[in-house]
């Protein structure tokens, strides 16, 4: 793997599978994506016919309840309800049901093929039903304990005007519940005066629902269901036989419609197999169901895994062509890379402005120009680095030997002569015949407060007063005040400044630019006046000292700056602010400095 050839042909082979892979991925994904979304909108177009035949079904059992109370002899039957006890059938009552009317009302119900029976509820108790199984229905009265539990399971519909569609749990009939649609009747002054209802088959909801034909858009394994609010099926399982109310089905499609969502997903299904599924509520009167449509993930998925297999085989052949041409061009590069890998080792190793000849006008022709190009600005680079580096090292040296020739000088000439002084005075003193001795410690003394003052000074001029415990600003008044009482010129100090410290590096070196501005101006400048700006806007530190003094020529090729004006740009570098030094000769000069606090 250290031969440019090989390197070459591996990078390339990895960049053409990559592309090759890239592709196929992309392609697989929006395939897959486009499928999943072709199969939900067919399980939601699904969903929605089921639904809405459902819900047209419904509609025509309320209507088939509005137009049976409206017939005249449904009241005389309630009438005839209320006026008699529970027992057995009488005269008057086997001439109402005997009534051709009546008749008729049997037969179009018993071959709607959709009911099981019909009952007449009278609020008293009473109560009647027609068994519209049998081949010849007859008329049955309801026991009274019977009637009560009919009359308990539809009581909340008494004071409901509208037809209704309910499930109640009756024990009589099995312990499960029976779908019911029914009509409160009232008598000529708006009075209760009984219930009609009507039991719906589960078959007639079955038929609607279930459907195993492959041809009808659900294939092998798709099914379109109900599911009541216990969370058991209302209609068959594709798959079991008989799951009508026996059907425990809790899936999260199930749960999900039952509080109210519409909506589609990948999820385990009452099998805990893998489906998609598009889901919805389905509420109607006083029913609330969910309504599914799914189709198992494996047989919907069967179209992507063919396209998934033929771009597969397609990328394998695409590999082998590219292959065999990525080889052959890496041979023909070889050679010319071969020189430029040995220059470049070269520079490597620290040989600088090594260039590499190459005939060639291509782009490897271009890529060994820039490489010389890049080999020669190096050295340059390396070079004025290592200058840059000398000189900066020579600027701390001559900064540290100057403040040591300063500190040197103040202990010799200030601090000495205070101190011989003293040692003298007090010698005077251990002679027995001085007479003056108080004068001679009074005077001695004086000297040593003298002292202190001195040592204070130089130790000011070491670390500035005031920085430490009163902050930037108090520190630079205190160095402004210092100086013109020490020398005649002129400071116009203007600070503003929102915080006492801003971390001690920012304080110390900010004084210390301060401190070596002025010192030149003092020094080389000649001026008589220095206005000194320092505020604090927008998280910015802006600092700006002006003199009025002889200013210099930056563009005289003699000119170098000095370690005073280096120390001060390397002191903003560090801060990573920015610094301007501007200058004209005989109107002073300026330094600008921005420091950013973020």
């Amino acid at each position: 793997m250290n031969s440019i050839y090989r390197k070459l042909v591996v990078y390339f082979l990895i960049l053409n599978l990559f592309a090759i892979g890239s592709i196929g991925v992309y392609s697989y994904y929006k395939e897959k994506e486009a499928l999943l979304s072709r199969t939900y909108d067919q399980l939601i177009s699904l969903r929605l016919e089921k639904k809405n035949r459902i819900t047209a079904f419904f509609h025509q059992r309320i209507r088939d309840m509005e137009n049976i109370s409206n017939i005249p002899k449904i009241q005389a039957v309630l009438h005839h309800l209320a006026t008699k006890k529970t027992g057995q059938p009488d005269v008057n009552q086997t001439k109402i049901f005997a009534d051709n009317d009546f008749k008729y009302l049997v037969y179009l119900l018993k071959n709607s093929g959709c009911y099981t029976k019909f009952c007449f509820l009278d609020k008293s108790g009473s109560a009647f039903e027609i068994n519209l199984n049998d081949s010849l229905p007859e008329v049955e009265i309801i026991v009274l304990q019977r009637a009560k539990i009919f009359q308990n399971a539809f009581k909340r519909q008494h004071n409901i005007n509208e037809a209704f569609v309910k499930e109640v749990l009756i024990k009589s009939d099995g312990q499960r519940k029976i779908l019911f649609a029914g009509k409160s009747m009232f008598d000529k002054n708006n009075r209760f005066s009984g219930i009609i209802v009507a039991g719906i088959s589960p078959s007639s909801i079955n038929k609607i629902m279930f459907e195993d034909n492959p041809n009808n858009g659900l294939s092998k394994t798709g099914e379109v269901y109900l599911v009541g609010d216990d969370s058991l099926m209302r209609s068959n399982s594709r798959f079991l036989k008989n799951s009508i109310f026996k059907t425990k089905v809790n899936t999260k499609g199930v749960q999900n419609a039952l509080s109210g969502k519409t909506a589609y997903s990948q999820l385990n299904d009452y099998r805990n197999i893998p489906v998609l599924s598009a889901y919805s509520p389905l509420d109607f009167s006083l029913l609330h169901w969910a309504v599914l449509a799914e189709i198992d993930v494996k047989e919907a998925m069967i179209p992507i895994y063919s396209i998934r297999d033929n771009i597969i085989y397609l990328s394998l052949l695409i590999a082998l062509l590219s292959a065999a041409v990525i080889t052959f061009l890496s041979a023909k590069f070889t050679e010319p890379l071969k020189k430029l890998q040995a220059e470049t080792t070269k520079i490597a190793l620290g040989k600088y402005g090594n260039t590499v000849k190459v005939k060639t006008k291509d782009e490897i022709g271009q890529l060994t120009e820039s490489f010389n190009k890049m080999s020669l600005r190096i050295k340059a680079q390396a070079v004025k680095l290592e200058n840059e580096k000398k000189l900066r090292v020579q600027s701390v040296i001559d900064a540290q030997e100057k403040e040591r020739q300063r500190l040197s000088r103040e202990l010799h000439d200030g601090l000495g002569p205070l101190l011989l002084t003293g040692k003298m005075k007090l010698e005077e003193t251990l002679n027995p015949e001085s007479k003056n001795i108080k004068k001679t410690i009074s005077e001695v003394m004086a000297l040593f407060s003298k002292t202190i003052r001195e040592i204070r000074n130089i130790s000011g001029d070491m670390m500035p007063s005031g920085l430490k415990e009163f902050g930037l600003s108090v520190a630079l008044q205190n160095f402004c005040r210092q100086i013109m009482e020490n020398h005649p010129i002129k400071i116009n100090c203007l600070l503003d400044l929102q915080k006492q410290h801003y971390g001690k590096t920012i304080d110390i070196y900010i004084f210390r630019i301060v401190q070596e501005a002025v010192n030149n101006t003092l020094k080389y400048a000649k001026a008589t006046e220095i206005n000194l700006s320092f505020e604090e806007i927008d998280s910015h530190l802006f600092l700006t000292i002006r003199d009025n003094g002889c200013g210099f020529d930056q563009t005289d090729k003699s000119f170098s700056l000095g370690n005073g004006i280096i120390n001060m740009k390397e002191r903003v570098n560090l801060l990573n602010g920015y610094f301007e030094l501007t200058t004209t000769v005989g109107k002073g000069t300026g330094i600008n400095i921005d420091i950013p606090l973020l």
